[in-house]
């Protein structure tokens, strides 16, 4: 090789020193190049890497430049968010596994506030980055951000931007750190009269239109309920209290926010139950809310009908709060007549407002109301509902045990009402303390098994051997008719067969079928008298297992006395355990299947935690035992112990809130108990009521039926 000489040799050397690549590792190295079309995108990638919140400036401008991208500002969000060690080292970013990564909104408020202002409604890239904007500001709380949230907020609620304004209006409810000016935005959403209720609509068209337009309507309010429920501001008690009645569509995250805002709330309820309550009364005064005049409301005046809204909804709320201080209030609205709640398609709702009514003496639990209620359902003249309402809430309002011996007569009374009859039974397993009662239900449920073998009998002779016959030839002629049509597949597959002989075939199958059709209808003549026989002989046996299950609340109550301790060991019961106890009571337990003992145990419980409950704080012992039970799958067990819980604890409850979100979280997607995880969270928003957030509350349940 010619040898190059030495100058040059250096000269190169010194050249390729001059042109050594940039750090990679340096944000400096990769903000350079973000103008670069060609290399942009993976500077964009290497900054998110690298992870240093200096580069945010040059992201923005990039981000203004091309047009806003969502890919840009997620980077830009994400620079800025703090970090922990801990999440530093799990994200990879070296430079902050010792220290941390504190965090930068500062430096990404600018782009932030412009994602929201500058929103482009035709752009769905410009709303997804005003949605992922919405929620940083949420967890920056910077004053700057919130304004620029309000104002995102007040614009017209319109269907391409509403996924971002339901995030914003989140995000609002954040600002823990300014909640009386964040509280008030939020107010100003809910207090927005609602559009024209689509069940109005008088056409099909009008009826599409209207659904859309109501539906984003509620979609925005119910997030800035949600929201106010999170900030807990007493402020926003009075504005919930009045969205009772312009959405009662939102009930359920209206009830749940108004319990997390705090005892305040119990004040605007009350006085809307004693018909002080200024403003609502205006309000059904303008909008005629005490009557339903149709659908569209236009029926004439003498057609509508009476609803109890006003009473049923601060009914169902002031018993989550738990206070005997509204038991007065609650049992001047039960003097009024029960009325439907709300109509729609001209049907009433399925409760009145005494429902809620009894339900909330119920939870509270006072025997201050016990004499009102008693002289309720021991009354003849009281219509048939309300006295099996007022019966099903008496055991837990009573301390004195007045009116067992009555319930023991309603129970046993072959000529009351079935359903009263159950109730009163009910009711006196939870009050009875006395073993000579064990004889009441063993009777009643001997009567019952006496009905059952009757029935038993009648079914197993001439009904059941006509039904066997007919089931017998039932199942000659459905085979008879799948091998007609199995043989036509097979005629109409054979390529020698002609149409005529296809077409022949196929309307002798046809005929065969209407033949099948009348075979059916004589199958199901010939079996009825068996089956509604055999049904009726099951159906007496349940009921002769339901008597002899409430011996297992009497049982519990006669073996623990006044022992509390004893009383909170039956959450530890097995159905074993339980079916030994109550051995000598109940005759043919041997012969019990392994549900019918599970129920023993959930009898058991039951009774155990009413009068733990009635024991108030001297069972304040037990607070954590009760709330670690409270995650329990059995729906009575589960329903017991949140009755008991807010009697025996006290406030505040140090550990109240964590452990029923870990009910709450246990009881998810399982739909035997979807209502009581609801009634979980309840609880756990009245142990938060009025105190600062601490964890989040769990996604709302499926929403309240719509009421007029």
């Amino acid at each position: 090789m010619t040898r190059l000489p030495l100058a040059f040799v250096m000269l190169a050397g010194l050249t390729g020193l001059a042109g050594c690549p940039d750090n990679e590792h340096d944000y400096k190295t990769w903000t350079k190049k973000l103008g670069d079309s060609k290399e942009s995108e993976r500077a964009v990638d290497r900054l998110d890497q690298i992870g240093n919140p200096n580069a945010i400036p040059a992201l923005g401008e990039v981000w203004l430049d091309q047009g806003k991208p969502g890919r840009v500002l997620q980077v830009i969000i994400g620079l800025a968010r703090p970090l922990t060690p801990a999440e530093a080292e799990a994200n990879f970013k070296t430079d902050y596994v010792k220290s941390g990564r504190p965090a930068s909104w500062e430096k990404a408020l600018p782009f932030l506030n412009k994602a929201l202002s500058e929103v482009d409604e035709d752009n769905p890239r410009s709303v997804d980055s005003a949605g992922k904007a919405a929620e940083a500001l949420g967890d920056a709380q910077l004053g700057e951000g919130l304004d620029a949230l309000i104002e995102f907020t007040s614009k017209p609620i319109s269907k391409k931007i509403v996924s971002a304004q339901i995030l914003a209006v989140k995000a609002i409810g954040k600002y823990t750190n300014d909640k009386n000016k964040a509280a008030a935005a939020l107010v100003k959403i809910i207090d927005r009269d609602p559009p024209q209720n689509p069940r109005s609509a008088k056409s099909k068209e009008e009826g599409r239109a209207l659904e859309e337009k109501f539906a984003l309507y509620l979609g925005v309010s119910g997030a800035a309920i949600n929201a106010l429920g999170d900030l807990r501001v007493s402020t926003a008690a009075k504005p919930l209290a009045m969205s009772m009645y312009r959405t009662p569509e939102l009930f359920v995250q209206i009830r749940r926010a108004l319990v997390a805002t705090g005892p305040s709330a119990k004040d605007d309820l009350v006085k809307i139950l004693k018909g002080e309550h200024a403003e609502v009364n205006q309000l059904f005064k303008d909008k005629k809310l005490d009557k339903y005049c149709g659908d569209k409301g236009d029926a004439p005046p003498d057609q509508c009908q009476a609803v109890s809204a006003k009473d049923f909804y601060p009914a169902v709320v002031l018993g989550d709060f738990y206070d005997e201080n509204t038991v007065d209030a609650l049992l001047t609205a039960l003097k009024r007549p029960p009325q439907a709640v709300y109509y729609m398609d001209d049907q009433p709702s399925p409760n009145t407002q005494h429902n809620a009514i009894f339900d909330a003496l119920r939870k509270i639990g006072s025997p201050k109301a016990a004499s009102t209620v008693y002289g309720i359902w021991s009354d003849k003249a009281t219509d048939l509902n309300t006295k099996i309402l007022a019966i099903s809430a008496y055991p837990f309002l009573t301390r004195d045990g007045k009116g067992v011996a009555e319930l023991g007569a309603i129970a046993a009374d072959n000529k009351a009402d079935d359903t009263l009859r159950q109730e009163a039974a009910t009711a006196f397993a939870r009050l009875s303390t006395d073993a000579g009662s064990l004889n009441v239900l063993e009777g009643l449920a001997d009567k019952y098994f006496k009905a059952s073998a009757e029935k038993r009998k009648e079914a197993d002779g001439k009904p059941k051997a006509e039904s066997d016959a007919a089931d017998k030839l039932f199942e000659q002629q459905k085979k008879d008719l799948e091998k007609a049509k199995s043989d036509l597949i097979k005629l109409t597959n054979d390529k020698a067969k002609g149409a005529e002989e296809i077409k022949a075939a196929t309307a002798a199958v046809k005929a065969k079928e209407d033949e099948f059709k009348a075979h059916k209808k004589k199958h199901k003549e010939a079996t009825a008298p068996y089956k509604q026989l055999d049904a009726a002989s099951k159906a007496y046996k349940g009921f002769a297992r339901m008597f002899q299950t409430h011996i297992a609340r009497i049982e519990i109550a006669i073996r623990c006395k006044q022992d509390i301790k004893c009383f909170a060991e039956s959450l530890k019961l097995t159905p074993a355990q339980s079916s030994t106890n109550v051995a000598k009571y109940i005759k043919d337990i041997k012969d019990w299947t392994d549900d019918e003992k599970k129920a023993l145990v959930e009898a058991n419980v039951e009774r155990a935690m009413l009068e733990i409950g009635k024991a108030g704080a001297k069972a304040a012992d037990l607070t954590d035992t009760l709330l670690d039970a409270a995650k329990s799958d059995v729906r009575l067990v589960r329903q017991s112990v949140l009755l008991a819980l807010p009697k025996v604890a006290k406030l505040p409850c140090a550990n109240c809130e964590s452990k029923l979100d870990a009910a709450i979280k246990a009881g998810e997607g399982k739909s035997t108990i979807g209502d009581l995880n609801l009634e979980t969270q309840m609880l756990r928003n009245y142990f938060a009521g009025g105190k600062s957030p601490s964890a989040a509350p769990a996604e709302a349940p499926a929403e309240a039926p719509p009421a007029k």
